[in-house]
């Protein structure tokens, strides 16, 4: 199937396309009963945020989705520890 310009779908009428805005978002999943942590997303919407989170690392039993300020520092990431060598 081919398709063109013409033929093009677009599901957001032209004057709301200058209302997008993307936000950073720090996603957790529930499971049992603590909250983990499992990163951070760029999207329009916490929704959608959620949603890639899950395609990504798939379905918890809960969702939540906290913006992130764009000046405020990366999230830190968690670093194995070193191996150390026997001498």
């Amino acid at each position: 199937m081919s398709a063109n310009v013409e033929d093009r779908h677009d599901p957001i009428p032209d004057d709301a396309a200058a209302d997008w805005t993307l936000r950073r978002w720090h996603v957790s999943f529930r499971s049992g009963s603590g909250w983990y942590p499992v990163g951070e997303f760029v999207a329009l919407t916490a929704a959608a945020a959620i949603e890639r989170a899950v395609e990504v690392f798939g379905p918890g039993a809960e969702y939540q989705a906290d913006e992130i300020p764009w000046d405020a520092a990366p999230l830190p990431r968690v670093k194995p520890p070193a191996k150390r060598c026997a001498e």
